[in-house]
């Protein structure tokens, strides 16, 4: 067999669901950008909000993943339509992975304007391909030709949620595609098939503001369902924040953040590995950044 056969098996096999399935998602989606892993939390705020985040996981193991988002969402005036956009890039070894999509939400009011049932909708393409000038060996291989013969498709995602003041239930049925082609397969990096999360918001008007434990639950292809329990703490005014989440996969992230006049949101993380990755690296990094431009 070919050089390139057996360190592309590799790599596939490295970064198929079974294995990296059991990574833990960018931190960001519980807290601070929400509308990452539901199109239905775009444009909560009569505001433009603009996140970034950088992931680096597997810290030390030469190839470790890296992955990156850059979102921007926005509330009409009319507290009922929400519009957002998303750019997603990840890399895994030779492996790289795009995606950029652009949502639809459409927040109806229940009753009171404090309750909300939230719809969503997002559309896009997703690319994946190996990177050339990082493979080894015969780079005629038929394994290589084929991968990147596969052009990019389009794909996008469906979410709901329920929310008031306090109470937040949501759930998301992410990459649609795999509903309606089954017929591509595609086992480079993890395939998540649905999520579902609660959250109860506690406010004060003391040095703690807020305190909002959540519970998640993630459906991931050919792995076993993952599950999370966090709780997010702010203190004074919301310009502080500390929080933790526990993951089935027998890690924990951390988190640290600060807001700046309620525009500006810097968030550190770091996740300890999962039980298996334990002995081969140190953990996976998280910077995120939030700004959000005033519009009233």
């Amino acid at each position: 067999m070919k050089k390139i056969s057996i360190f592309l098996g590799g790599m596939l096999l490295l970064f198929s669901p079974s294995a990296i399935a059991q990574l833990n998602p960018m931190g960001s989606i519980y807290y601070q950008n929400q509308f990452l892993a539901n199109p239905a939390m775009a444009g909560l705020e009569n505001n433009l909000n603009l996140n970034a985040a950088l992931k680096a996981q597997w810290v030390g193991m030469d190839g470790a993943p890296r992955m990156q988002y850059l979102t921007a969402d926005y509330g009409l005036p009319n507290n009922k339509v929400g519009l957002g956009a998303l750019i997603y890039n990840e890399t895994a070894g030779v492996i790289n992975r795009f995606r950029a999509t652009v949502s639809y939400a459409y927040h109806l009011p229940l009753g009171a304007q404090s309750s909300y049932l939230d719809f969503g909708l997002s559309a896009g393409v997703m690319n994946e391909n190996v990177n050339i000038s990082k493979a080894q060996g015969d780079l005629s291989d038929d394994v290589l030709n084929s991968f990147n013969d596969r052009r990019l498709y389009l794909d996008g995602d469906f979410g709901m949620a329920y929310r008031n003041t306090n109470l937040t239930l949501q759930g998301a049925l992410p990459n649609l595609k795999r509903l309606f082609k089954r017929d591509v397969i595609r086992n480079v990096v993890d395939r998540s098939i649905y999520f579902f999360a609660a959250g109860y918001k506690f406010t004060t008007d003391k040095v703690l503001s807020s305190v909002e434990p959540k519970l998640v639950y993630r459906g991931v292809q050919n792995y076993n369902g993952i599950f999370d329990a966090g709780v997010n703490f702010q203190f004074l005014e919301d310009k502080i924040m500390f929080n933790g989440v526990y993951h089935s996969t027998n890690s924990f992230t951390g988190g640290f953040g600060i807001n700046y006049q309620k525009q500006f949101s810097l968030l550190l993380q770091y996740t300890t590995n999962t039980s298996k990755m334990q002995n081969y690296s140190n953990g996976e990094f998280e910077v995120g950044l939030k700004y959000s431009f005033k519009t009233q």
